[in-house]
């Protein structure tokens, strides 16, 4: 299946105890449908608040169905912050089978709050968007993203390999997207962060240039509520 979310009203993706996840809703209405239990793989755990435009995601089941009937039964069924875009039989992995990951992160350019603009996080119109895209290019290559990594986090490895970084400009909105092969634990979050810290002249870049993948720490997390999952590859 691919699914698209308002993360913003859940815990994340995966199911909890005695919180509104997005695994939880699917699993349930999926089970209740097909009348077996079902269980679903994402291609990635998104965080609280944490969207999704594209979400793969896969399941297995024994009981043959129409799949156009069981979408449209799906999104009559989940919350409206849930919809079901797409199903297909397949033999991928949601999550191992997964190659590149895109994500965007929304910002917007203004000395007060906008209504209109409430998907994006409000930056000071001042702020060194050049300095921001010479910081993102470091980004790009193979690298330890140990520095970027929530402090709770438990990974194998921390090496990503990130293949395209953009910061893009359109009207008041200022839209940062990161492809790579995969994400630490709040990574993306961390690394905007740290991107606005470099925009407001609160972290040196040349200084930062030499320490950003071996000693340093990142210690501003961007808000999880602007973050969105727009795209994943499996080829």
């Amino acid at each position: 299946m691919i699914i698209t979310y308002d993360g913003r009203d859940f815990c994340g993706w995966q199911r909890q105890k005695n919180a509104n996840s997005i695994q939880e809703s699917l699993e349930d209405k999926l089970s209740f449908l097909l009348k077996e239990n079902i269980k679903c793989t994402a291609s990635g755990r998104t965080d609280a608040k944490v969207s999704a435009y594209f979400q793969p995601v896969h399941f297995d089941c024994n009981t043959n169905f129409d799949m156009e009937k069981i979408k449209n039964s799906l999104n009559a069924l989940l919350p409206n912050s849930i919809k079901v875009l797409s199903i297909k039989q397949t033999d991928l992995h949601a999550r191992f089978s997964a190659k590149k990951k895109t994500y965007l992160y929304k910002m917007y350019l203004s000395n007060i709050d906008l209504p209109l603009f409430s998907d994006a996080l409000r930056i000071d119109p001042n702020i060194d968007v050049g300095k921001m895209k010479k910081f993102a290019k470091l980004l790009c290559g193979r690298h330890d993203f140990l520095g970027f990594r929530a402090s709770n986090a438990q990974n194998e490895s921390t090496e990503r390999t990130i293949y395209n970084v953009k910061l893009k400009k359109n009207g008041l909105y200022l839209y940062f997207y990161i492809t790579g092969n995969g994400f630490l634990y709040k990574m993306v979050r961390n690394i905007v962060g740290t991107m606005l810290q470099v925009g407001m002249n609160r972290i040196n870049l040349k200084e930062l240039k030499k320490s950003l993948f071996s000693t340093f720490k990142s210690t501003h997390t961007a808000p999880a509520e602007f973050l969105y999952l727009l795209q994943v590859n499996y080829s």
